[in-house]
């Protein structure tokens, strides 16, 4: 079983509200989980992946947070025919060559005319996370096929706690909210000379990308904020590939 990475869990022992109650807490839902599962049910991301937010980020590399709502619920189609989960542990998200959600379609326009250059064509953002962007659900786990099933396991109290805890140690991170959802949880960043990016969501859902989300220039602003600290600028554009590594339409 994969573990909620240590380093994070006794910062959130030691610096949130929860506490000592922060490994209880993780273990009533992962106890949920594991109950749902022994019934047949299937939960994505897949189990290896669940803490990869956290896990490909230690808390001392953090220079961004981007907040997402729940992990993605459904399967896509590879080029080589292979089936995989949608999601991958990391928001917003897909395996690569998988054809890309309507969201991080419309995430790559904005980025597009925010720093110019082409509209990319894949969807994994491994390399965020790597430059140190935690990319992270505020529901780290959904059921196939059923979105925002894992609603009320209690995982919001945990991203409540991780950001609580990282805006109170680590000073001067942008944190990235983008949709309502994403925005309530500015509660919980502790002043520490942060910077906000908020904005609607990207979704095309109801018109939301056109509420706010187009012109919000999030990529150059959160990179002018990294700037002024001394800090490197992010690269959002993804690593060049040979080949086709999904569709845009």
């Amino acid at each position: 079983m994969t573990r909620f990475p240590s380093v994070w869990l006794d910062l959130l022992v030691a610096h949130s509200t929860l506490g000592e109650r922060a490994p209880e807490i993780l273990a009533t839902i992962e106890a949920r989980i594991a109950a749902r599962e022994s019934c047949g049910v299937t939960v994505f991301p897949r189990m290896a992946e669940r803490y990869r937010a956290l896990a490909a980020v230690a808390p001392d590399r953090a220079h961004v947070l981007l907040s997402g709502q729940d992990a993605y619920h459904g399967t896509v189609r590879l080029p080589d025919g292979r089936v995989v989960p949608e999601a991958t542990g990391l928001c917003f998200s897909v395996p690569k060559g998988a054809r890309l959600p309507p969201s991080l379609r419309n995430i790559w326009k904005e980025m597009a005319a925010d720093l110019g250059g082409p509209v990319p064509t894949q969807g994994d953002l491994a390399h965020w996370s790597d430059q140190g962007v935690v990319m992270l659900n505020s529901i780290l786990t959904v059921e196939q096929d059923q979105p925002k099933s894992h609603d009320k396991y209690g995982w919001q109290t945990i991203t409540a706690a991780i950001i609580e805890a990282l805006s109170k140690t680590r000073p001067g991170l942008v944190f990235i909210l983008w949709g309502n959802s994403a925005k309530a949880l500015r509660e919980y960043i502790q002043p520490n000379g942060h910077t906000l990016i908020e904005s609607s969501h990207p979704s095309p859902i109801g018109g939301a990308c056109y509420k706010g989300f187009f012109g919000s220039q999030p990529s150059s602003r959160t990179n002018a904020a990294l700037l002024a600290q001394g800090k490197p600028a992010i690269v959002w554009e993804p690593p060049l590939t040979t080949g086709s590594t999904g569709a845009l339409f």
